[in-house]
C-alpha cells in the first residue's frame, strides 16, 4: 500500500502538482538523513547533503521509471550523493579487502560469545566507526535496515556476488576487532 501511495504522489508531481513533494520529502526524510549520517560524520554536513538529496530526488522524478521501489531509488541518490561526498573530501580508508580477504574463517576466535551483551553492544560501536562508510552503510542497511543482497545489489551499483563477498570480510573484520577488544 505504501508503494501505491508513493507512485500516486510522484504521478501526480510529475503531472504538475509540484507542491505534493512535501508528501515524499517527509516520508523518507528520515530514512535519507539517517543513509547520510552513516557516510558523514558532521551533523551538519549531513543535513545540507540531505537537502542536496531531496533536489536532486525533485530534478529527477521523471527519470524515476517505476521499474523498482521509490524507496530504493531514492537509497540509491543518497548513497551515491554521500559517497561522492566524500569522494570529494578526499577521506582514505583501508579497504578490509586488503587485510582479511586471506584470513581462513577458522582462524577468527570466538571470545565474543564470553560477553555480556552490553560489552558486545559497545566493542560493536567502537567496530562499526572503523569502517569505510561504504562498509558500514553496507552492514547497516543489510542488519539493521533488513535490506535484502539485491536491494543493496542495486543500491551500490555492486553485483550481488561481490556484495556477498563485501558482507563476508566486513564481519571477518568485525569480529577480528571485536576479539581484539575482547581480549585487551
Amino acid at each position: 500500500m505504501a508503494d501505491f501511495d508513493d507512485i500516486y504522489y510522484i504521478r501526480r508531481i510529475k503531472h504538475g502538482h509540484t507542491d505534493d513533494f512535501i508528501y515524499i520529502a517527509r516520508r523518507y526524510q528520515r530514512m535519507v538523513f539517517t543513509i547520510v549520517c552513516k557516510i558523514i560524520a558532521r551533523r551538519e554536513d549531513a543535513e545540507d547533503i540531505t537537502q542536496e538529496i531531496f533536489i536532486k530526488v525533485f530534478q529527477s522524478l521523471d527519470k524515476f521509471r517505476e521499474e523498482s521501489e521509490f524507496a530504493t531509488w531514492l537509497y540509491r541518490i543518497a548513497y551515491n550523493t554521500a559517497i561522492s561526498e566524500i569522494r570529494k573530501r578526499k577521506y582514505e580508508f583501508t579497504a578490509i579487502e586488503d587485510n582479511f580477504a586471506n584470513i581462513p574463517d577458522e582462524n577468527l576466535p570466538e571470545s565474543i560469545d564470553r560477553i555480556n551483551t552490553e560489552d558486545k553492544l559497545k566493542c560493536l560501536d567502537i567496530v562499526l566507526k572503523k569502517l569505510s562508510p561504504d562498509d558500514a552503510l553496507m552492514i547497516t542497511m543489510f542488519y539493521m535496515n533488513n535490506h535484502s543482497i539485491q536491494d543493496i545489489s542495486n543500491i551500490t551499483s555492486i553485483s550481488v556476488a561481490n556484495v556477498k563477498v563485501k558482507l563476508h570480510r566486513i564481519r571477518k573484520f568485525m569480529n577480528f576487532e571485536i576479539n581484539k577488544l575482547i581480549q585487551q
